[in-house]
Formats: structure tokens, C-alpha cells, sequence
């Protein structure tokens, strides 16, 4: 026997709810009817708790940006087509190949069937929706264009997902050169060093000092690895709560800003995410002030983020936005002369559109760059080690060989 729970009606007008025991949903839906109600919602309760916890589940994990993105985009094209918004969401929830997003659009169009707006039905799902985006869903349910603000949204979103792909397409390479290079070292440390160590040590000469240096640290690496791993463990833990005090973020904010290449492309990356979702919320109807509001948190330098809020601070007081940059002495001249011209010429919008599209490339070039650094160094640095460890294990036999000599 199973537990089911269920909600009725008694006479056209009272709701009753409660639980009954029955063999299958059937069974229970027939006794419901012969206590005279007629029922409305029948769910076993395991069935009702496991799907209870999914729920609670869906706030707490994301989405993959490129889901996201379709997602937006196909549904910005149906609601554009006249297709009611109940009806797109269950066309798309049909089509979603995995059951944890699905089960998520599942219970936004509950929650819209219930009564709430399609904007205050994503608020239960913050990880995967950000105030950005609801708050460009509501600007385009408040004037009538939904669809415009999807399509807005989805085209930022696949902007942002493009210049993603292409640093880990162009970071891939490098990479594997890194992680095979590093598990190649790993290996000879670990396990062909220690087989010839005994081979030089029995040659009973004076060991030269590259290969006492080699001997050394393939016997750390080998006793030592539980006590470097700590560590770094350690390292990593106070690092992650350092980065949580705001004195600490500042610090490593102007670090980052500080390196060569990487620095620029830290400060072009951030401002252009942050002007094109500033353009987007404008475009969607959304006031200044309240535009900044919702994309400052994309905003992850601190200075940046810091700078911007004084800038929002004067814009609330009836100041200039580009004037306020410009004192503030964080961004180059072409960001705030672009934002002055922007606003005294009423096309704030294309000022902010044309910064992102610069930096966007810039960041596309810096790309390039490294890539073409990063490659021939990783290969020069990882033969240089190799060429270490072969020399100073040819040492000593070389040595031997003018001792008999």
C-alpha cells in the first residue's frame, strides 16, 4: 500500500487536501470519488518528496552558458511568432535534452500558470538567472516587447559565451603542453631517477652539484608528495579566505592590473562585459541609474567596481557619468571621452557599444599574443629541465671517464 496525497473539491466551491492509502493513484482516485469529491491533484508522497528535493536542488546548481543561450534565443523567436508564453515554455521544456534544465522550465511555467510573471518566476532560480537578466525580462514585460529583451539578452549572453570559447580554445594547446609536460617530469622524478640514483652512487666519485640537486629533489618528491600537496592545500584555503576581505581584494586587483599582457586583458575584458550589458539594459528601456545597478556586479575588479560606484553615487546626485570617470583617473582617456560624447550627444548607447566592440578585439589580439608566447616558452622551459636532469645524470659518468682516462 502507498501514501498519496491529494487535493479535491467538495461542491463547486470548497477545496479540501489530504492523504490517502492506496494500492496505485487509480485506487485512490476511485475512493476520492466515493467519499463524494472529486479530485483535482493525486501524487504519491515518496514520489511528491524526491520531486520536493529536485526543486530545492534546481536553486543551487547553473546552467551552462550555451544552454542558457538557446534557451533565450528560442524562446525570444516563439513569443516573436505569437506563440503564448505557457505554450513556448512547453515546447521548449519538450525539446531540452537534459532533465535537470528541463525540470527547471518545468517549474517556471508553473509557477507563470499560478499567476506570477514569467520575471518573478525566474527569481527562484538566482544561480542560473541573474538580477541582470530577470531585470531585462521585467523592462521587456512592463513595455510590451519581451521578445526584443530575449533576443537582447541572448544575443550578450552568446557574445560573451563566443569570447569564452575562443581563450579556451586558445588557451588548450598551452595547456596540454603544461599538464603533459608536468606529468612527464612527475614521472622521471618518481620513477627513472630512483633506478639510476644507485647506478651513480655505486661509481664512488664525487657526485657533481647538478646531480646532487637532482638526487635531492627526486627524493622529496618522492617522500614528500603528502607534505606538498598539504601545503598547497593550505595555501589555496588561506588564499580563497584572504580574497574574501575587500583590503586583500584591492591589493590583488591592482596586482593583476599590474602584470604585463595579462594585466590589460583583465581590465579590457571586465570593462567590455560590463559596457555591453550597460548597452543592452539601455536599449531595453532600462534607466540609467537603475542599468548600473544591475550590471555592476559583473564587475569583478575591485578598483573598477569600486570607481564605477562613485560614478553611480554622482549620476543619483544629477552628475555627468563620463566627468565622474575622468576624475576618478582609473580608465584611459578613450573610455571616458567616449562616454562624455555619448551622453552629450544623447547616443550613450553606441558610445558604450563601440567601447565593447574595441575592447572585445583588443582582448581577441592579446589572445593571440600570448598563445604565440606561450607556446614556444612552455616547450623552451620544460627542455631546459629535461636538458638538467639528462646532464646531470651524463656528469658524472663523463667525469668517471676522465678519471680512467
Amino acid at each position: 500500500m502507498k501514501i498519496f496525497v491529494y487535493k479535491a473539491k467538495k461542491g463547486p466551491d470548497e477545496l479540501v487536501e489530504g492523504t490517502i492509502t492506496a494500492q496505485s493513484k487509480h485506487d485512490a482516485v476511485e475512493q476520492l470519488v466515493r467519499q463524494g469529491l472529486v479530485a483535482t491533484f493525486v501524487q504519491d508522497k515518496e514520489e511528491l518528496s524526491a520531486g520536493a528535493s529536485d526543486k530545492k536542488l534546481r536553486r543551487y546548481f547553473g546552467v551552462r552558458l550555451k544552454t542558457l543561450v538557446v534557451f533565450t534565443r528560442q524562446l525570444a523567436k516563439l513569443l516573436s511568432s505569437g506563440i503564448p508564453i505557457l505554450r513556448a515554455l512547453a515546447i521548449l521544456s519538450e525539446q531540452t535534452q537534459g532533465s535537470y534544465f528541463k525540470g527547471v522550465i518545468d517549474e517556471v511555467a508553473d509557477r507563470v500558470k499560478n499567476g506570477q510573471t514569467f520575471s518573478s518566476s525566474l527569481k527562484e532560480f538566482p544561480v542560473i538567472f541573474s538580477p541582470f537578466y530577470i531585470a531585462m525580462v521585467k523592462a521587456g514585460e512592463d513595455s510590451g516587447n519581451i521578445d526584443k529583451s530575449l533576443t537582447r539578452l541572448a544575443d550578450y549572453y552568446s557574445q560573451q559565451a563566443e569570447l569564452f570559447t575562443k581563450i579556451k580554445a586558445a588557451l588548450a594547446y598551452p595547456l596540454l603542453i603544461l599538464i603533459v609536460g608536468i606529468g612527464t617530469l612527475i614521472f622521471i622524478f618518481t620513477s627513472v631517477i630512483p633506478r639510476i640514483i644507485p647506478i651513480l652512487l655505486n661509481l664512488n666519485i664525487k657526485m657533481p652539484l647538478a646531480t646532487k640537486i637532482l638526487i635531492g629533489m627526486s627524493a622529496f618528491l618522492r617522500e614528500g608528495w603528502p607534505w606538498i600537496l598539504l601545503f598547497a592545500g593550505i595555501l589555496f584555503l588561506i588564499f580563497m579566505r584572504a580574497l574574501k576581505k575587500p583590503v586583500f581584494q584591492r591589493y590583488f586587483s591592482h596586482f593583476k592590473r599590474s602584470l604585463p599582457i595579462f594585466g590589460d586583458l583583465f581590465f579590457k575584458s571586465n570593462f567590455s562585459k560590463f559596457s555591453r550589458a550597460l548597452e543592452t539594459s539601455l536599449r531595453s528601456g532600462i534607466a540609467l541609474v537603475t542599468a548600473m545597478k544591475l550590471t555592476l556586479p559583473i564587475v569583478t575588479d575591485v578598483v573598477m567596481r569600486e570607481q564605477l560606484s562613485l560614478s553611480l553615487g554622482e549620476l543619483e546626485r544629477g552628475g555627468s557619468f563620463g566627468g565622474s570617470l575622468k576624475r576618478g583617473k582609473v580608465f584611459p582617456p578613450f573610455v571616458y571621452n567616449l562616454i562624455i560624447m555619448g551622453e552629450e550627444s544623447g547616443r550613450l548607447n553606441d558610445a558604450l557599444s563601440d567601447i565593447a566592440d574595441s575592447f572585445e578585439k583588443d582582448c581577441e589580439e592579446i589572445i593571440k599574443v600570448l598563445t604565440t608566447l606561450l607556446e614556444p616558452l612552455m616547450v623552451l622551459i620544460i627542455g631546459l629541465i629535461v636538458g638538467f636532469i639528462v646532464s646531470a645524470v651524463l656528469m658524472p659518468i663523463f667525469q668517471l671517464n676522465f678519471i680512467s682516462l
